[in-house]
């Protein structure tokens, strides 16, 4: 039997939380941003752009690390003895998602018209990108998320892919349940090769939902993996095997930025199989390594864990408004103070804001199906992984 809980996972979430607010804070900086657009860097930047040191700032790759997350969490109520009930899930699953978000665009609209977005030449490219025109069209489809999102609060965009997983929650875990024990070496290829081709050619769902796949994959073998890998790293030179798997997933995360360079679709999809067998394995390593564990298991990234859904959905309007307030000439301002001013503001956030759409989620469900037992094994508190108040939603 799995434990009954991996406090780790909370920590991971916490961690690649504060990789998507470095990641974005950086962004402010021209020579950073330049990165992203295809320009040339400053020399100082080079280190961090094209070699595995870019894992500090993988926003992208963090968000990918939130996917499997998702698929991990959502799935695991159905590898037990509990049924989930579609009739309490889907309208507490909704809430628990649309109610932060729109509270989340409201705050950036704020900061938007507080701190007007737009800004000449000597700003990186990234900021000026957040320059687009304010409507109220605009601002109902960021609520609506399924329409794609705008520069407003651009991490909204991972948002959507969370609630089409969420909707297809049944298809995904009756594929996990059904055949993902006994053929999950080739489930988890195919999902590999879409995510892939999805790549090559330029499709976000083809690419982006299969990672919620191999977090139900996961799921599904979670004792498995977990008598596995401690047979593993509790071996003699276990240690060492820790070290070097952490290596190589470090390695395979951020192989897109220090790879061969690929322009053609076959090129590009084998460019993009490492990054999606090192982000699967960063979760493995964190629900099995011992090392992983306990650097995850802290205080620090299990709070921050806590409060992640928050912090990614307010961060950025914090970080463009304090870039658009800083001289172009001064802009490491922002990402020196954008950190601190980020985590209070997502306390604040989910005291406020997400933890009552919690109960409120939690409610709503209850009343629905009001003999649905309310602990179970994964749960955060006694509640069972899945429910509104243990999901820890993520997204850059």
């Amino acid at each position: 039997m799995a434990p009954d809980r991996v406090t780790s996972l909370d920590g991971l979430r916490g961690l690649a939380a504060l990789v998507v607010v470095v990641h974005h804070a950086l962004l402010t900086m021209s020579g950073f941003s330049a990165v992203y657009w295809g320009l040339a860097e400053p020399w100082f930047v080079t280190p961090f752009a094209h070699t595995p040191l870019h894992v500090v700032w993988a926003g992208g790759e963090a968000v990918l690390v939130f996917f499997v997350l998702s698929g991990v969490v959502l799935t695991l109520p159905a590898t037990g003895e509990r049924r989930i009930r579609w009739r309490s899930y889907y309208p507490s699953r909704l809430l628990r998602l649309y109610l932060p978000v729109a509270a989340a665009v409201v705050f950036a609209v704020a900061c938007a018209l507080l701190w007007p977005r737009f800004v000449g030449e000597g700003y990186s490219e990234w900021v000026r990108a957040h320059g687009e025109e304010l409507t109220p069209a605009g601002v109902v489809r960021d609520m609506a998320l399924l329409d794609g999102t705008s520069w407003l609060n651009s991490p909204l965009w991972s948002l959507r892919w969370e609630v089409v997983f969420s909707l297809l929650l049944p298809v995904y875990i009756w594929v996990a349940v059904r055949f993902g024990r006994r053929w999950w070496p080739v489930i988890a290829g195919l999902l590999a090769a879409v995510s892939a081709f999805g790549s090559a050619v330029g499709s976000d769902a083809m690419r982006y939902l299969p990672f919620f796949g191999f977090g139900a994959l996961v799921a599904v073998n979670l004792s498995q993996i977990t008598r596995s890998m401690q047979r593993l790293f509790t071996r003699p030179r276990g240690a060492l095997a820790e070290i070097v798997a952490g290596t190589i997933a470090v390695l395979l995360v951020t192989f897109a930025w220090w790879g061969p360079a690929a322009t053609e679709p076959v090129g590009t999809a084998l460019r993009a199989i490492p990054v999606v067998i090192g982000v699967v394995l960063v979760v493995l390593l964190a629900i099995g390594s011992p090392g992983a564990q306990r650097l995850l298991s802290t205080r620090l990234l299990t709070a921050v864990g806590t409060i992640s859904f928050s912090l990614y959905l307010t961060h950025e309007p914090i970080v463009v408004s304090l870039a658009v307030m800083t001289p172009p000439e001064h802009s490491w301002i922002a990402p020196v103070v954008a950190l601190p001013i980020c985590m209070v503001a997502a306390w604040c956030f989910w005291r406020w804001v997400e933890r009552p759409s919690h109960r409120l989620a939690r409610s709503v469900a209850r009343s629905l199906s009001p003999s649905e037992p309310q602990t179970g094994r994964w749960g955060r508190r006694g509640q069972q992984a899945g429910s509104p108040r243990t999901e820890q939603d993520s997204r850059t």
